[in-house]
């Protein structure tokens, strides 16, 4: 609200004519609350963590009364008592209407002076409106085909008291990034990186954002109940009308959607004091596992996305009844002749299966579509004839939920040895590597709370130490994306890879090179595990190629096994294709893992590269034993 902004600019004018005569405490009781953990929460400060600053987060100007309030916890607080006493103002006009948190708190401590509440219409109605009784931390799973959903995203969705009302009903408060809608994917990454985009906190029906990410999205959600009382769910609310009107510089890895809701909940209760946990990355999972680890979260429900869904209900029918519900939503035949070799029971799921079909591909066009609408109400009719229940069992929750996977960072020691073809005369050569990797998850980790055959990893820096006492860098992936989403009857999503960092061939001699990575291809989940296939490019840069640079292209083919305590994988890579260096490359590693804990697997991986330009050939292998503990 405009009213809302022009306050603190009327107050001041206001001041001298308005104030009561109470006087404040001394100075050295008043920096004495300035110093306290709760006033810093509700004017979100922190430390930053290269510059050293303690400065507030939010970077509106209306966020603070005192002109120097971003910097300056004193004089921001003697600046809100000050206004926070002054009385005859008009309905909604205080400073106690816009910050009426901060009022709250300042009340509790200085119980002495003589305040006066005025009259806030606006802010009444809306928490009248609200209604909020509890508070439940709300995760859509991660989205592995959108940069700003890859780690998942949390928002806090705020419960009436009556537990037999309407959920969908209920009022969501969530945080993000303030996009430009004409931006692409990769200006939006880079925006997000980089804090090109303000934040906003937004409250929004709770039944909107599920739409967007159950139906909109497909994902799996998780719903966190937490445990603040009535005071402390009073306050959130209190502090999320101070906020929703103004703006944090956005940050994709750490000033992001769950670190700013962490920073609600902070400012919030006394007993809440997380978003420290948190300074360089917050991921939304580590967020929730932060608040567990606090005691903070009571109780958690599980919600199936629709295209889980539709999978779990696709793995109970048989192959006739998914032909029937492909060809009603896919063909124009007559409805009653495709279902007449059907049994009723299998009519009846046909139908189901069909309406489910209908609406994903409705998702994945993203545009409307008069032919395929028409068939959804043509197949919700012949739907709503049969009284019968399907007879599908529910999705179950998952065994392990994303919270209860290995820890989002790494750190891992091998042991191993290089050597060259036999012909060459070669001896072996010993090294010791240590890794570390800032996030998050790669298909031969621990798999259980991960979504399968899913990988990302950013940060992942490897140190060599050879035999002999030379140290080098062996490997900096900036970032390394794999999904091989495989073919189900309804879905048929494209496997694709994105990598790029820095790199070595094998052996102690081995230049150091810049590389990006990229292929689409398909994937397969048999019982045997999942088999891919993706068409790789290859981009190398450095001195050791000639002309600077090779261009390749070839196919990727692997096989990969993700057990709860065995985890393998077999690969080969062959670059048949290049351009500028003409030197032919192949590569074939096998990895295999096995869990010894929660967070520890010892790995074992061997990696053989060929190399042929013309007539002459080469090639270098080497094995090693590791172990990788997440923390």
């Amino acid at each position: 609200m405009i009213a809302r902004s022009l306050i603190a600019s009327f107050l001041f004018l206001s001041y001298s004519a308005s104030a009561q005569d109470t006087p404040l405490p001394s100075l050295e009781k008043l920096e004495s609350l300035s110093n306290k953990q709760q006033w810093a929460h509700l004017l979100h400060y922190r430390k930053h963590p290269f510059s050293g600053r303690y400065i507030s987060q939010n970077d509106s100007a209306n966020f603070f009364l005192a002109e120097n309030g971003k910097t300056s916890l004193l004089a921001e607080l003697q600046a809100d008592a000050q206004h926070f006493l002054l009385t005859g103002l008009p309905d909604n006009q205080s400073a106690q209407c816009q910050f009426p948190a901060r009022y709250y708190w300042l009340k509790k401590q200085l119980p002495e002076l003589e305040w006066i509440d005025q009259s806030c219409s606006e802010l009444e109605q809306w928490q009248n409106e609200l209604d909020t009784e509890y508070l439940t931390l709300v995760f859509p799973a991660s989205h592995i085909n959108s940069p700003s959903s890859m780690y998942g995203h949390t928002f806090i969705r705020m419960d009436k008291k009556d537990p037999s009302s309407n959920k969908l009903l209920a009022y969501s408060v969530n945080f993000a990034a303030n996009a430009n809608p004409e931006d692409n994917e990769l200006v939006f990454s880079w925006k997000g990186l980089t804090g090109g985009y303000p934040g906003v906190v937004s409250v929004l029906p709770y039944y909107a954002k599920t739409n967007e990410y159950s139906h909109m999205e497909y994902r799996d959600i998780l719903e966190y109940q937490l445990n603040l009382n009535k005071e402390e769910t009073d306050q959130f609310v209190r502090h999320v009308w101070e906020t929703k009107d103004t703006f944090f510089d956005y940050f994709f890895f750490d000033e992001n959607c769950s670190y700013r809701l962490l920073a609600l909940l902070d400012a919030s209760s006394e007993r809440i004091d997380v978003t420290d946990d948190f300074q360089f990355t917050a991921i939304p999972v580590d967020t929730i596992r932060a608040l567990q680890k606090r005691g903070i979260v009571e109780s958690t429900e599980y919600r199936p996305s629709a295209a889980s869904e539709m999978e779990y209900k696709s793995q109970q029918a048989s192959l006739p009844v998914l032909e029937t519900a492909k060809q009603l939503v896919e063909q124009s035949d007559d409805m009653q002749t495709s279902l007449s070799v059907l049994t009723e029971q299998e009519q009846i799921q046909a139908l189901e299966l069909a309406y489910a079909y209908a609406r994903y591909l409705a998702v994945q066009k993203r545009q409307a579509n008069p032919e395929l609408r028409k068939r959804t109400l043509a197949i919700l009719s012949a739907r709503a004839k049969h009284t019968a229940s399907a007879g599908f069992a529910e999705i179950p929750a998952p065994t392990y939920r994303d919270d209860q996977g290995h820890l989002s960072q790494r750190l891992g020691m091998k042991i191993g040895s290089t050597f060259s073809d036999p012909r060459s005369g070669s001896d072996h050569l010993g090294f010791v590597d240590l890794n570390y990797r800032a996030a998050f998850h790669d298909v031969m980790d621990l798999p259980q709370g991960y979504v399968p055959g899913s990988q990302i990893q950013m940060g992942n820096l490897s140190l060599r130490l050879w035999e002999g006492g030379a140290v080098r860098v062996q490997q900096f992936q900036v970032v390394d994306i794999l999904s091989l989403s495989h073919q189900t009857y309804f879905q048929q999503p494209i496997a694709w890879s994105v990598s790029g960092g820095l790199d070595r061939f094998i052996g102690a001699d081995a230049q150091l090179y810049g590389y990006l990575h990229s292929g689409f291809g398909k994937a397969w989940l048999t019982s045997a595990g999942r088999f891919y296939g993706l068409a790789h490019a290859q981009l190398l840069v450095d001195n050791q190629f000639h002309k600077g640079a090779q261009l390749s292209l070839g196919p990727r083919l692997g096989w990969l096994w993700q057990g709860n305590t065995l985890q393998a994988q077999l690969e080969t890579n062959w670059q048949g294709l290049s351009w500028l260096d003409k030197t032919k490359r192949t590569e074939i590693k096998a990895n295999l893992g096995w869990q010894l804990a929660t967070n520890l697997q010892l790995k074992l991986e061997a990696k053989s590269q060929h190399f042929k330009h013309h007539q002459q050939s080469s090639e270098q292998h080497e094995v090693s034993l590791g172990i990788n503990w997440y923390y």
